[in-house]
């Protein structure tokens, strides 16, 4: 919301608590936009056009996939992260809207979208999932930023 509020333009929204918002001066565009009465938010920062981190960095990567329906789909598309030597560090499931009993599965990685390992698990899996999005590849959260400048 800080950042937010630095920017100060109509293209750049935050989605957070109306406590916030009165804090760092920000209107309220929308109220109550939870699609379940029992919503637990995590927050993230949004961009249109995706980010290269460089393999300098420790990074994570965010997948959605959707797997087949047959047994064993979803630990088949985790043992392609192990052959490649990818720690996965969340995974999540929900409800794909309008289908019951199938689910589409959040990974964390902790692997930087640009590095070998990860382009080859990628190729593998786009071809054993249904579908397959990459949701973002960003800085890991233990990353301590430095002034290269000095």
């Amino acid at each position: 919301m800080q950042k937010v509020a630095k920017i100060n333009s109509a293209k750049v929204a935050v989605l957070g608590s109306e406590i916030g918002g009165a804090l760092y001066g920000l209107t309220i565009l929308e109220h109550n936009i939870a699609n379940q009465s029992n919503n637990m938010t995590r927050f993230i920062v949004i961009a249109r056009d995706a980010v290269q981190v460089s393999e300098q960095i420790t990074a994570k990567t965010t997948l959605l996939i959707a797997t087949s329906q047959h047994a064993g789909a979803l630990v088949d598309a985790l043992l392609v992260l192990k052959e490649h030597n990818i720690v996965m560090s969340k995974l999540e499931s929900r409800p794909i809207d309008n289908k019951p009993w199938e689910e589409m599965f959040y990974i964390d990685v902790q692997a930087n979208l640009l590095s070998l390992d990860m382009q080859h698990a990628l190729e593998k899996l786009t071809a054993m999932t249904r579908s397959i999005k990459i949701l973002g590849c960003y800085p890991a959260d233990n990353l301590v930023s430095t002034d290269v400048a000095n």
